[in-house]
């Protein structure tokens, strides 16, 4: 099967192939599967830093995994989800999950990635907050927001946070953007420090995650210099944050 665009292939590729080179990460078994299901140039992916997007994905089930801990009845939500099965590994069965994307994005997830038990597939553009109400979260929801908001102008993504928080009181949230990029350019990836988006969004604690995981640990020093930096200096940012009851 062809893959319609880079923006679904690219992370897919880079989980899978870190499963191969960094197996000790527990990233990409799933994304290799997918994988050999399709055909395309992905001579786009091989150029990306494939690290970064497993870092993604550890450091968001690291800060979901908190959450659970505290709302362990909670709805898992992965906005903006593409080809990402992530929620699958965290909760229990019971657990009430939703993936939510564009309609295009998630007739090919369909085709690849069926709905499981529990999983409910929402197709929606998130700039358009009435998708919030197909989700039934009664017993608290988690938001994983991985790679979405640096797609979005800055008041879009500003918005789909405090929306967030007005339709789920005590919502947790785990997402990542970038710092200090060129605001003129009207991407959300230029994301203000925890303490000013915190009192943009209305949000009741927000904190930056910025340690690298232990599995990274055998990871070759030189590439474990560039993520710390990453993190560190806040050109890449993760942030973990609650939504006031």
């Amino acid at each position: 099967m062809n893959i319609p665009y880079s923006g679904l292939y690219i992370p897919l590729w880079c989980r899978a192939r870190c499963r191969l080179e960094y197996p000790q990460l527990g990233v990409g078994e799933t994304d290799a599967i997918i994988l050999r299901s399709l055909r395309g140039d992905f001579s786009a992916a091989r150029r990306a830093d494939c690290l970064l997007y497993a870092l993604r994905e550890k450091l968001l089930s690291e800060g979901a995994r908190r959450h659970l801990a505290a709302l362990p009845d909670a709805a898992l939500i992965d906005l903006g989800c593409g080809l990402d099965t992530l929620l699958r590994r965290l909760g229990g069965r019971e657990t009430r999950r939703f993936y939510v994307d564009l309609p295009e994005v998630m007739e090919l997830r369909e085709r690849l990635i069926p709905r499981a038990d529990g999983e409910t597939y929402i197709c929606a553009d998130v700039r358009r907050a009435g998708f919030l109400d197909g989700i039934d979260a009664p017993d608290g929801a988690i938001f994983l927001i991985g790679g979405l908001l640096c797609h979005l102008e800055y008041e879009a993504a500003a918005a789909l946070l405090k929306n967030i928080g007005l339709r789920f009181p005590g919502a947790r949230l785990v997402f990542d953007g970038m710092g200090f990029a060129p605001r003129r350019t009207g991407l959300a990836s230029s994301l203000p420090s925890p303490a000013a988006l915190a009192g943009e969004c209305g949000f009741e604690t927000l904190e930056a995650m910025k340690r690298l995981p232990e599995a990274f640990a055998l990871v070759p020093a030189s590439r474990r210099l560039k993520l710390r930096f990453l993190l560190g200096s806040g050109l890449l940012r993760f942030y973990s944050g609650r939504m006031p009851e």
